[in-house]
């Protein structure tokens, strides 16, 4: 691995790094310009074949899409829309570097897009329980090393309260680390490992309440869940997917896996 620091002229200043250390996460706006953000909000409505102002037309269920109806999420794997790939901007690149203390010139672009476009539903809001992300049966992820360093999702529209905002637990990476260090054979995959984290005592959660635009960047073993949606509008969310050979450690679909910077 390259050992070269990064530039010091900082596209985070030194409380957002910081606070990302501490807590596990950063909530970061101003990585994607509005326009960009616009755009990509307006491609990702034509992607679902809807009108943003027509609510009539959101039960509509595209053929290409992939619906979870107990959530209400529309779910597209592999998506090369310009206009949405046109988010990784440089700003959110060089961001994803000074996060992992890595040259940005060692970070590839992304390929595609994955869409976990959540819209509104009858149900009572409640809060989740936390969980790590890598956990899918079937692929069996390891502990350690993790099949990534750093996530991040992309918000393409403003998030007001109860309207499926990310649930974090700053900090609970220390404590879910630890779990999982107690007893390595028991916690070799993160699939068993995530069994045990609603035991853990992670202190009280957060609603997170993105803006269009706004990048959630979030550590290896981070306690965090999704939320129900239960406003008048949808929220959307996307995050980044690759088909290179160094991205397949966290493999999505057939096809894709993971950014993994």
């Amino acid at each position: 691995m390259n050992t070269e620091q990064v530039s010091t002229d900082y596209i985070l200043n030194e409380q957002q790094r910081t606070q990302y250390e501490v807590d596990g996460y950063l909530l970061a706006s101003g990585l994607i310009p509005d326009i960009v953000a616009e755009k990509a909000e307006k491609s990702m409505w034509e992607l679902m074949e809807m009108d943003p102002d027509n609510p009539q037309t959101w039960s509509n269920i595209p053929t290409a899409a992939n619906h979870e109806k107990s959530r209400n999420i529309f779910i597209y794997n592999g998506i090369q829309m310009p206009e949405l790939l046109a988010c990784a901007t440089s700003e959110y690149i060089q961001a994803t570097a000074e996060l992992i203390n890595l040259p940005i010139n060692d970070i590839h672009p992304p390929q595609a897009i994955h869409t976990q476009n959540l819209f509104p539903v009858k149900k009572t809001w409640q809060w989740p329980t936390a969980h790590v992300d890598g956990i899918p049966k079937e692929h069996m992820h390891l502990t350690f090393p993790g099949p990534y360093r750093i996530a991040s999702l992309v918000f393409l529209s403003d998030v007001e309260k109860f309207g499926g905002g990310t649930i974090v637990w700053p900090g609970s990476h220390h404590k879910i680390r630890q779990l999982a260090e107690s007893a390595p054979e028991k916690y070799a995959h993160l699939y068993d490992l995530n069994k045990d984290i609603p035991a853990l005592d992670l202190g009280d959660p957060i609603e997170l309440l993105p803006k269009r635009g706004d990048i959630l960047f979030f550590q290896h073993l981070f306690g965090h869940n999704g939320s129900l949606n239960i406003n008048q509008s949808p929220r959307l969310l996307m995050r980044y997917f690759c088909a290179c050979n160094e991205c397949k450690r966290w493999k999505k679909t057939d096809e894709w896996s993971h950014w993994t910077p």
